[in-house]
C-alpha cells in the first residue's frame, strides 16, 4: 500500500483484491457467499465491506498501514476473551486485513432515552476484567505493533507534538492561537509532573482502546462485544473513559457533573479496589482524565500522517481541540 493507501478503498483494482481474498477464505471454511459484496462504509483510514453468506452477514475491515495492527490484536483478543470480542474468520497480517461475523446490534442503536447509558454499567466491569487480565501480555501485544503509549513515553511525545506546526494548524483559523501555543510550552513541565503522579500509584498499564464509546460495543445474544480495536495502545487503563464520557455527553447532553458520569466512574473504579484504595483510584482517575486529551491525539497522528494535504486539512481542528481539552481541563483542575 502507498502512503495514502486510504484512497484505495473505492478503487476497482483494490476492491476486486479483496473479493478474491474474501472468497478464498470462505471457500476454506466451506461457507458460501450468497450476493454481491457490498461497501457499507468509507473513511480515510478504514472500509467496512458487509458479505452476505449461508451463515448470515460477514463483515471484512480494511485499515491504513499504520493501523495494520487491528486485525492480529483483535484476533489475540478473540481467543483470549471470546465472550466479549469479536468471533474472527480470517485475518492477513501484512495487510491488515479482517474478516469476522456478525455483532448483532450496535450499542448506540440501543440507546434511546438517558436511563439506557444503564448499559454502560453492566459492560465497563467487563472491560476493566479483559485490562486487568491483558496487562501480562504487554510483551506479545507490543510485538503485534500496538503503540507504547505508557507513561514515561508521553513527555517526549507532547515535546514532539509542539514541534509539529502543521498539525497544530498554527497558520490555519480553526488551529492553534500562538497564545495557547505558548500556553502549551509552558505547561510540558506540568505534563510531567502529571505523568508521575499517576504512575506512582499501583494501576498496571496494560491495553486501552482508545475509541470505546456506543458505535465500538455491539450487543447480541446477551453479551456485548468490543470492536474496532484500531485505536488502541499499551497506556493508563483509566484513559479509557474520554471516549466514553465524550460520546455520551454529545449523546444526551450530559454536563461536566451528570449523575451518569459519576455512577460509571464509580462502577468502572469498583473493579479495581485490589490495587488501591476507592479514595486513591479516584485521585488517579482525576489525573487520568487531565492527560486523557493526549492520548486521544495520539490515536488521530498516524491516521493524519496517511492523509494528503487536502485530506488532512479536514480534520485540522481535531488535534487543536484536544488541546484546548487539556489546557481546560488542567486549568479547571488548579482552580480546585
Amino acid at each position: 500500500m502507498t502512503h495514502l493507501d486510504g484512497l484505495l478503498w473505492t478503487q476497482q483494482g483494490w476492491l476486486a483484491q479483496a473479493s478474491s481474498w474474501i472468497d478464498r477464505e470462505l471457500h476454506q471454511q466451506d461457507i458460501k457467499r450468497i450476493g454481491s459484496i457490498k461497501q457499507l462504509r468509507v473513511r480515510h483510514w478504514s472500509t467496512i465491506l458487509q458479505v452476505p453468506t449461508s451463515i448470515g452477514s460477514i463483515y471484512f475491515k480494511a485499515v491504513v498501514s499504520d493501523l495494520a495492527y487491528e486485525a492480529a490484536l483483535t484476533e489475540v483478543l478473540s481467543h483470549r476473551y471470546p465472550d466479549c470480542m469479536p468471533q474472527i474468520l480470517a485475518i492477513e497480517r501484512e495487510q491488515g486485513w479482517l474478516l469476522m461475523l456478525d455483532g448483532g446490534m450496535m450499542l448506540r442503536d440501543t440507546l434511546k432515552v438517558e436511563d439506557d447509558i444503564r448499559h454502560w454499567e453492566n459492560l465497563l466491569p467487563l472491560y476493566a476484567k479483559v485490562q486487568q487480565d491483558s496487562a501480562k501480555y504487554l510483551k506479545e501485544f507490543l510485538e503485534l505493533g500496538v503503540p507504547d503509549r505508557r507513561l514515561t513515553t508521553l513527555p517526549a511525545r507532547f515535546q514532539q507534538l509542539l514541534t509539529d506546526t502543521e498539525t497544530l494548524g498554527l497558520n490555519h483559523p480553526s488551529g492553534l492561537s500562538l497564545l495557547e501555543y505558548q500556553c502549551l510550552q509552558n505547561k510540558a513541565d506540568l505534563l510531567v509532573e502529571l505523568c508521575e503522579q499517576l504512575a506512582a500509584f499501583s494501576l498496571p498499564e496494560t491495553i486501552h482502546h482508545g475509541d470505546l464509546h456506543d458505535r465500538n460495543v455491539f450487543v447480541g445474544n446477551g453479551r456485548y462485544m468490543f470492536f474496532d480495536w484500531g485505536d488502541s495502545s499499551i497506556a493508563h487503563p483509566f484513559f479509557s473513559l474520554h471516549s466514553t464520557y465524550g460520546s455520551l455527553e454529545k449523546r444526551f447532553d450530559l454536563g461536566k457533573n451528570s449523575f451518569w458520569f459519576k455512577q460509571l466512574r464509580k462502577c468502572y473504579l469498583d473493579e479495581w479496589t485490589e490495587y488501591e484504595t476507592e479514595e486513591r483510584l479516584e485521585e488517579a482517575f482525576d489525573l487520568a482524565q487531565q492527560l486523557s486529551p493526549i492520548l486521544a491525539i495520539l490515536r488521530w497522528l498516524p491516521v493524519l500522517s496517511s492523509m494528503d494535504a487536502a485530506n488532512r486539512n479536514r480534520y485540522i481542528e481535531a488535534v487543536p481541540d484536544l488541546l484546548r481539552e487539556f489546557l481546560s481541563m488542567i486549568q479547571d483542575e488548579n482552580k480546585l
